[in-house]
């Protein structure tokens, strides 16, 4: 048991170590940069992006003293990449290099303030995390490992809801907003802890097959901010202090939470969770609930119905995301029960809508080469004959609506430097009719058309989001409601009313205004929260996504109810919570309104910044092939992600032997180069047969001897790859050609066998790879359709000792399985190969399982798997082991090998042999140590009917590229 536990906390290590190196992508290679230098960061954006960089330097020096105050520490200088042609809105802060990315784009689902003020709030809490972590840290750690060192230990000790709960409850507690003041964001572990009480530590933490988890920022906001209340400003900032101040302490965050609160953290969980559960239970007990209609059946997982439409009066329209299935459009009848439509492409959010027979998205589409660049599509789809209208915009876009007559849809755009737009298309030629921008550039969310000359859409303004009528061919917005109701959204008109989901009340539940004389009432108030009303084509019922604990349910209610209510009778909400943690901080900072300070900036050279070494270790760590081995290295990636660099010693135990290592990669052009060198001594062994003779010259005895040697090898390599991401719709799709050259030169010493002498080798390679897989859902194995072929030809032009040639294909094919969510995977491969010399090329066909592989001319190889899920236990051993899933892999391998017989170093003749294997792979979905990557451990068992031998295999893996 202690071997086990040390294997597991080394392959922990390796983990923690490998998952601080990354590399987010590429932006394109047109750009060009500049660079601007406030007190306290460095901002590295596109030339056209001058003036929002300037503005956003100074909400990030507005924000400094106020997010660093609780942690009572001010950190240094960071630099902050801003990413602007990206389809994703988001934020990260890393520190192997130390830096913070900013996705600038906003997008639909953004609460009632600025996107660039959020990130600002919420990125800089991370950065003073981290760096408080690496100013404690003992100098010796950072000597010797960079800040790959600080990674190591805060990744390692830290859990991901403190760090991410610690960051939300910042933007909360420093904002009028934030998520702790979010419904939506609050109501699933309501939810869960109501109807199915509280999980286990590991199980809220760790996540589920079965259940539906809430994620981590919204576990951490409950745990680090009623900590932080019950307990005071000093507990976390402990835990972080202690993190770097005492990294061979293995247990900072327990021991510190106990030392303070007198519980561990599993207690401290299930402390806050119990009474969170009281107030939750007694205030379901006390709610009454409007009579519905239940309109969805009951599903074995997770499931939501989200984006609703009446197709006519015994139809609804609902797009249906769940664990089982990939998402998808779906008919709900209420005779007919459900029927698939169409799997979209991966959908913006709050970007679906409808009119009459016709779905509209707005499609997120991938850049053909560059992670950090996209567009949008605008998709029409006919539900009853299929038809398909592609419109594409001049920006990206989000949440279209058609006009009533059907000739326009209208759809929020922002352009590169974050002006806001509603842009209007016609439909038939799919070219731009009109265009309107605010007068203060206010960003818009989910607009509905009032009628075809007049839409109702959300703006965000310095004050919340407000509803405003606008008219774009005369250009004129009016604010319709000035009153703060919360979060809006989900817009939709019935006649003279406007209806719409406010957060208000503290949940998201339905209002609706009239139009003519502005008024407001709730129509319906929910258990938890709705969301996507549609109203039926008379008006007279209305269909809601409901949430539950396991997803959103559709349930339909009448429009006409005696439990509607005027706004001026319903209490505002008063977040507890939120407000508690705002009134420990000195203040909150004024983000609007600021006048522009002007910072020096000028050009940023992507020539004079490839380099950045940022770490380095007394060990040789190969992040891309997740090896760590006895030596040295020095790693460097630069700021824009385009170059990495590798420099090291490797020592090989086995052969005692030892290699330096220069990698470099650069990424900054359309095909990526990757640049490999080593040189060093190898040590190898022969047999030697020495023969004894008699006075006759007879032999009568052979000894056999084993004979040592070395020999100097330096070897160089060149491969330029063109990754080429083709992925459209529901089918995810990659093309890679790849070219590689090698050289290489070695010098055998003298006790080498004659088979080796000095020499070089060089060699040319041609690879083409493709995939195309059918997105796949939470629970499946293995995609429901998909097909992958890797083609590759090796050759020596030249060289005193010639490899000659390696011509290999494979390819796999992925069908459904039996039942829902099983796989089946077939693989078949062959390669052939001459073999004329002392080197050969490397295999690329698989062998059948459980045969030792054999040096061969040929091998053709398939095999057929069988995956399925047996259980879903959750099971928690002790905090060591968190066991998902368990499943089986049922298998049949079938090969054909040719090869060379040699006697006395002479070809002698060829072999022929037929290699066949079943058995079945058993193996577990696991976390270890509380660790957030998944693993999988297990068997496999390989019957080989030939020899008559059944042979038993472990397997173990992790995913380090899981989050």
């Amino acid at each position: 048991m202690q071997k086990f536990i040390l294997f597991i906390v080394f392959v922990v290590f390796q983990y923690v170590s490998f998952a601080q190196y990354f590399n987010t992508g590429q932006d394109p290679a047109s750009i060009r940069w500049r660079q601007l230098q406030s007190s306290n960061f460095q901002l590295i954006y596109p030339d056209y992006y001058e003036s929002v960089a300037q503005q956003l330097a100074g909400t990030l020096e507005q924000v400094y003293p106020y997010g660093a105050y609780t942690l009572k520490y001010n950190p240094g200088k960071i630099p902050v990449i801003l990413h602007t042609r990206t389809i994703q809105s988001n934020g990260l802060i890393a520190w192997a290099p130390r830096r913070a990315e900013f996705y600038t784009m906003p997008h639909q689902s953004v609460y009632p303030q600025d996107w660039l003020s959020q990130l600002a709030l919420h990125e800089f809490r991370h950065v003073v995390q981290i760096d408080k972590v690496n100013n404690r840290m003992p100098g010796w750690i950072k000597t010797i490992f960079g800040e790959q060192g600080t990674a190591l230990f805060f990744g390692g000790y830290l859990p991901w809801w403190l760090i991410e709960g610690d960051a939300v409850v910042t933007e909360t507690s420093l904002s009028n907003y934030g998520r702790g003041r979010f419904p939506s964001f609050l109501m699933e572990h309501r939810a869960q802890c109501v109807e199915k009480g509280i999980f286990s530590y590991d199980k809220a933490y760790m996540g589920s097959y079965r259940d539906f988890v809430p994620d981590h920022y919204k576990l951490g906001y409950y745990l680090v901010g009623t900590a932080r209340v019950k307990y005071g400003l000093s507990l976390w900032e402990e835990v972080f202090s202690k993190t770097g101040s005492k990294p061979l302490s293995l247990t900072p965050l327990n021991s510190t939470v106990k030392r303070i609160t007198g519980l561990n953290k599993v207690n401290l969980y299930h402390s806050i969770f119990d009474s969170l559960r009281t107030v939750w239970v007694n205030e379901d007990q006390n709610f009454s609930p409007v009579s519905f209609m239940r309109s969805t059946p009951v599903h074995d997982h997770f499931t939501s119905y989200n984006h609703n439409h009446w197709l006519n009066d015994s139809i609804l329209i609902s797009f249906r995301t769940s664990y089982d299935d990939i998402p998808s459009f779906v008919k709900v009848g209420k005779n007919s029960g459900l029927n698939k439509i169409m799997s979209p492409g991966n959908i913006f959010d709050e970007s679906v809508n409808y009119r009459g027979e016709w779905i509209v998205y707005s499609e997120k589409i991938n850049d053909l080469r560059w992670q950090h660049s996209g567009k949008s599509l605008l998709r029409l789809y006919n539900v009853i004959t299929s038809e398909k209208i592609d419109i594409i915009p001049e920006n990206n876009c989000f949440s279209p609506a058609i006009s009533p007559s059907m000739s326009t849809v209208v759809t929020v755009e922002t352009d590169y430097t974050n002006n806001y737009y509603l842009s209007f298309y016609n439909i038939n030629e799919g070219k731009l009719v009109h265009r309107y921008q605010s007068p203060s550039n206010n960003y818009f969310l989910q607009p509905e058309w009032i009628n075809n000359n007049e839409v109702v859409t959300v703006i965000l303004t310095d004050s919340g989001k407000r509803i405003a009528r606008i008219n774009p061919e005369k250009g004129e917005m009016e604010i319709l409601l000035q009153q703060d109701m919360g979060d809006i959204k989900h817009l939709k008109v019935s006649g003279s009313y406007l209806y719409f989901v406010s957060s208000y009340s503290g949940k998201n539940s339905l209002y609706r205004m009239n139009l003519d004389n502005h008024s407001i009432f709730r129509v319906f108030e929910p258990r938890f929260g709705i969301e996507s009303p549609a109203l039926s084509p008379d008006g007279s019922k209305i269909v809601l996504s409901d949430y539950t604990s396991d997803g959103y349910r559709l349930i339909e209610i009448s429009s006409v109810s005696d439990s509607i209510v005027p706004l001026s009778d319903i209490k505002q909400a008063y977040y507890k919570l939120a407000e508690e943690l705002s009134n420990q901080e000195t203040g909150k900072p004024v983000l609007t309104g600021l006048e522009t300070q002007h910072y020096p900036s000028e050009k940023y050279s992507k020539a004079s910044n490839l380099f950045n070494f940022h770490s380095w270790a007394p060990l040789y760590i190969d992040a891309g092939l997740y090896e760590i081995s006895p030596g040295a290295s020095l790693v460097s990636q630069n700021l824009l992600g385009t170059a990495e660099t590798m420099i090291g010693y490797k020592r090989d135990l086995s052969e005692k032997t030892g290699k330096f290592v220069l990698n470099y990669s650069y990424k900054g052009l359309y095909p990526v180069i990757d640049l490999s060198f080593d040189a060093g001594s190898r040590k190898s062994k022969y047999n030697i047969v020495n023969p004894t003779l008699n006075d006759e010259g007879e032999i009568i005895r052979r000894d056999t001897t084993t004979a040592f040697f070395r020999w100097a090898q330096i070897n160089s390599g060149l491969a330029v790859s063109l990754p080429l991401n083709l992925s459209r719709g529901k089918y995810n799709r990659l093309l890679r050609p790849v070219f590689k050259y090698d050289y290489l030169l070695y010098k055998p010493n003298s006790e080498a066998p004659e088979q080796f002498p000095e020499g070089d080798s060089q060699s040319l390679g041609l690879g083409l790879y493709f995939h195309q897989l059918l997105k796949q859902s939470y629970l499946d194995m293995y995609p429901d359709f998909g097909i992958v072929i890797d083609g590759t030809h090796k050759y020596s032009p030249a060289g005193l000792m010639r490899k000659d040639y390696m011509s290999a294909v494979q390819g796999q094919l992925y069908i459904p399985g039996i039942l829902k969510n099983h796989g089946i995977k077939i693989y078949g491969g062959t390669q052939r190969k001459e073999n004329n010399s002392f080197f050969e090329f490397s295999d690329v066909v698989r062998f059948p399982r459980g045969w030792q592989r054999i040096s061969s001319t040929m091998l053709s190889t398939i095999s057929a798997d069988y995956k399925f899920p047996i259980l879903y236990p959750d099971l928690n051993m002790g905090g060591m082991v968190y066991l998902t899933r368990v499943k089986i892999d049922l298998f049949a391998d079938y090969g054909q090998i040719e090869g060379n017989i040699y006697q006395n170093g002479q070809k002698a003749g060829i072999f022929r042999e037929t290699l066949i294997s079943t058995g079945a792979e058993f193996t577990a979905d696991t976390k270890y140590l509380r660790f957030y990557a998944p693993a999988e451990i297990g068997f496999r068992t390989s019957w080989l009917p030939e020899r008559e031998n059944l042979s038993f295999e472990f397997l173990f893996s992790i995913d380090f590229n899981s989050f």
